[in-house]
């Protein structure tokens, strides 16, 4: 968020609120966390420890609405909200902890990344009978039967496509892998497996550890959808191995895998029928990435996010030409 003007507005209000609530702000002067196109983070220090103000895009102005209802009705451990503004789209909270993936560096704890992925499979399985509660307030519905058509919007955007640098036969095989589209999606909504919150980016660096209380939360919950649960697990391990060195072939990452999906091997009558779902599942989240950058774009706007280095739908396109261009006929 590059507007000062808003970024005061902004301010004004949150030391107002602040004000009101009873803190006594030890520094008028906000520091400054966090400035990218989907998300202006600062925070005030007060007499009652630190207080973050975050402010997003509209698209993703949902996350004060959701902490509320994952904390009401499913008992979440999610930020706390002191306040909220839905005209300047900016909410306060506060402070929950320290970012795990820090904490991972500064010395590698096995037990806080069990207990986080613990914690959000255990949500995931608390809401999948109750998803019609999200979609009342707003939040997208990215389930399996819908991927197909979102697939669809953004193949029929033909003039973003070649500024991405498709040309007209690339464009035509997106096109003809339609019918793949709905297929694996299909295939994956052939296992037993419920549809629930998927957390776009769960991963160690949206988890907070109080180390005082030994809480878990989890964070940066404006840009949930309701889709496969596992495209938000795959996520997290792909994450791991990227930033903490891990291969598929460690033990570790195996038994972070296995906890992974712990909750759901119960679905599968064999090993092969969970490992033919997996690797289903990594295919759609193809799919799923595609329809999810889009709306991402959409939020955010492609100018800021490619002057921000932070342009993705490019190399999602060609990744996903690459791993079905088996599929397509010449």
């Amino acid at each position: 968020m590059q507007n000062e003007e808003l970024k005061n507005q902004i301010d004004k209000w949150a030391l107002e609120q602040l004000t009101s609530l009873g803190y006594s702000v030890m520094d008028n002067n906000l520091e400054n966390i966090l400035d990218t196109p989907w998300s202006y983070l600062a925070r005030y220090k007060t007499s009652s420890g630190l207080v973050y103000l975050k402010h997003t895009p509209e698209l993703f102005s949902l996350e004060p609405a959701v902490i509320k209802l994952l904390s009401d009705k499913f008992n979440a451990s999610v930020p706390v909200v002191l306040a909220t503004n839905p005209q300047l789209n900016c909410f306060l909270m506060q402070d929950a902890g320290t970012n795990l993936r820090q904490l991972l560096k500064e010395g590698f704890d096995e037990e806080l990344i069990f207990r986080t992925i613990e914690q959000f499979t255990a949500l995931q399985t608390s809401i999948e009978d109750q998803v019609d509660i999200f979609f009342d307030i707003g939040v997208p519905d990215y389930q399996l039967e819908k991927l197909p058509s979102l697939y669809a919007d953004l193949i029929a955007q033909n003039d973003l496509l070649i500024a991405e640098g498709l040309s007209d036969t690339e464009i035509s095989k997106l096109g003809k892998l339609t019918d793949t589209v709905v297929g694996l999606c299909a295939q994956l909504s052939g296992h037993n497996i419920k549809q629930t919150i998927v957390q776009p980016d769960f991963n160690d660096n949206n988890t907070l550890v109080d180390d005082e209380r030994q809480k878990i939360t989890i964070i940066d919950l404006g840009e949930i959808v309701i889709s496969h649960p596992f495209f938000s697990l795959l996520n997290f391990l792909q994450q791991i191995k990227k930033h903490h060195g891990l291969t598929e072939e460690d033990d570790l990452y195996q038994r972070l895998k296995d906890a992974c999906f712990k909750k759901y091997r119960g679905c599968f009558a064999t090993d092969k029928d969970f490992q033919d779902a997996l690797a289903t599942a990594k295919l759609a989240s193809k799919i799923y990435a595609l329809a999810y950058q889009y709306r991402f774009m959409m939020a955010c706007g492609k100018e800021d996010l490619v002057s921000y280095q932070h342009w993705k739908l490019s190399d999602l396109l060609k990744d996903f030409m690459i791993t079905f261009e088996k599929q397509v006929e010449p």
